[in-house]
C-alpha cells in the first residue's frame, strides 16, 4: 500500500501543529518500519538534517513539485500538481493534514484532518484576523462542508472534536475518526530550567497568544494570588506579548514578574521549560486537544485547565479544572494546586494514570489504521 502526505508544513524545519499527527506516524515508521511505502509530497526540498533525523527510512520517499508562494500557488499545487504525482506514484491513499483535499483522484482514498472547528460557534471577537469576520466566517463554512463531502474519513484529535464537527458542520458521525496526539520522548527529562525563565519557580502557559487562550485570565489570577506565594514565583508566558497585554500587566502592578518567551524553541528548551514549572495553566474558551496538557503530564507538572471543550475530557481531578471566566475560582485552585503537596501528589498520580492513553506508538497505530480503513 501506498500512502501519500502533503508534507509542506511538515519537513521545513518545524512542524505545524496540524501536521503532529503525521509527524508522529513517520517518527515511528523511523524507528520500527510499517509494511507501506509513504510518499511526502511537498513543494521544496526538505531541511536534510530534519529529514535525516525524524523520518528517512527505506519506506518513505519525497515528491517535490511546484509551484511554491502565495495562497493561489499553494491551491495549484494541490489541484494540479498533486492528482498527478498521486497518479504517476500509484497511491491508495492521500492525507492532508489540512481540510483541504485534491479534485480528480479516482481510486485513491482522500483523509484529512480538522483538529477543531471552534470559529463556527465561540464569539469571533476571540480570534484575529480573518477569523473574527464574520463574512470570512460563512465563507470557510460553506468551503469545508463542500471539500468535507469529498473525504473518505475525517481525523479529528478529540471526541469533543468529533462532536462538535457533526454538530456544526453537518458531517457524518461514523466517516469522523478520533484519534489523539503522541507524547515524543524527552518531555519527562528531569531538566533545570532555562535562562528565558529566570532563577525563580514560576507557572506556564504555552500556547498562542488568541483572545480564546485566555491569558488575561492568567495574568488577572496571578496578580490575586497571596503576596507570599506570588513574590516567590514568576509567570513564564510562552507565547507572544500584544500591547494590550503589556498594559494590563502595568495596571495589575506585576511587570518585573511576567516574562513572555517568543519565537523557536527546540525540543530539548522545550521539555526543560516544562520540567521546571510548578504549574502548568490552560484556561482557554475552547480547544481541540490541547496538547501542552499532556506534555505537563508527561513532565509530572500538575494542570489547572479550563473546565471547558477539550481540555475537560483529557483532565481527570476537578480540582485542575475551572471555569474560565471565574477568576475567583482560578485562583483558589491554583494556590491549591500550588501549595498543597497532597493535592499535588493525586494530580500527578492521576496524570501518570492517564499517560498511557497518549503513547506515541498507540498514536501512530491508531492513525495508520484510521488511514487506510
Amino acid at each position: 500500500m501506498t500512502i501519500a502526505i502533503d508534507a509542506r508544513f511538515l519537513l521545513g524545519g518545524s512542524v505545524h501543529p496540524h501536521s503532529r499527527l503525521a509527524h508522529i506516524l513517520l517518527r515511528r515508521n523511523r524507528r520500527d518500519p510499517y509494511a507501506v511505502t509513504f510518499v511526502l509530497c511537498t513543494d521544496s526540498p526538505p531541511n536534510p538534517i530534519v529529514y535525516q533525523r525524524d523520518y528517512a527510512a527505506a519506506n518513505v520517499v519525497i515528491e517535490v513539485f511546484g509551484p511554491t508562494g502565495s495562497r493561489l500557488r499553494r491551491l495549484r499545487w494541490l489541484w494540479f500538481g498533486l492528482p498527478s504525482t498521486l497518479k504517476r506514484r500509484n497511491a491508495d491513499v492521500f492525507y492532508s493534514s489540512f481540510y483541504f483535499l485534491p479534485g480528480r483522484c479516482r481510486g485513491v482514498r482522500l483523509v484529512n484532518s480538522i483538529h477543531d472547528c471552534c470559529v463556527f460557534y465561540i464569539d469571533p471577537a476571540l480570534n484575529r484576523g480573518l477569523l473574527s469576520s464574520p463574512a470570512y466566517l460563512r465563507i470557510l463554512k460553506q468551503t469545508m462542508k463542500w471539500t468535507n463531502r469529498r473525504a473518505d474519513a475525517t481525523i479529528t484529535v478529540s471526541h469533543f472534536s468529533k462532536r462538535m464537527l457533526v454538530k456544526h458542520l453537518g458531517m457524518e458521525s461514523e466517516r469522523v475518526r478520533v484519534c489523539y496526539h503522541g507524547l515524543e520522548s524527552g518531555l519527562g527529562a528531569p531538566l533545570s530550567a532555562p535562562q528565558v525563565a529566570g532563577p525563580k519557580p514560576y507557572f506556564l502557559f504555552v500556547g498562542s497568544n488568541l483572545p480564546k487562550k485566555n491569558i488575561r485570565q492568567c495574568l488577572a489570577g496571578f496578580a490575586r494570588l497571596p503576596d507570599t506565594v506570588r513574590s516567590s514565583h514568576n509567570l513564564c508566558l510562552r507565547t507572544a506579548a500584544y500591547p494590550e497585554d503589556q498594559r494590563m500587566i502595568a495596571e495589575l502592578g506585576i511587570a518585573d514578574q511576567v516574562i513572555f518567551v517568543h519565537g523557536h524553541l527546540g525540543e530539548e528548551e522545550m521539555a526543560r521549560l516544562y520540567a521546571s514549572a510548578r504549574l502548568l495553566l490552560l484556561l482557554s474558551y475552547d480547544e481541540g486537544f490541547g496538547l501542552p496538557i499532556i506534555e505537563a503530564f508527561a513532565a509530572g507538572v500538575p494542570v489547572l485547565v479550563s473546565d471547558r471543550a477539550a481540555c475537560a475530557e483529557l483532565v481527570a481531578l476537578p480540582e485542575c479544572k475551572a471555569s474560565p471566566d471565574n477568576t475567583e475560582e482560578i485562583v483558589s485552585k491554583w494556590l491549591a494546586l500550588a501549595t498543597d503537596s497532597a493535592l499535588r501528589s493525586r494530580c500527578l498520580a492521576s496524570q501518570a494514570s492517564l499517560l498511557g492513553q497518549f503513547d506515541l506508538k498507540r498514536t501512530a497505530d491508531v492513525f495508520l489504521s484510521n488511514l487506510v480503513s
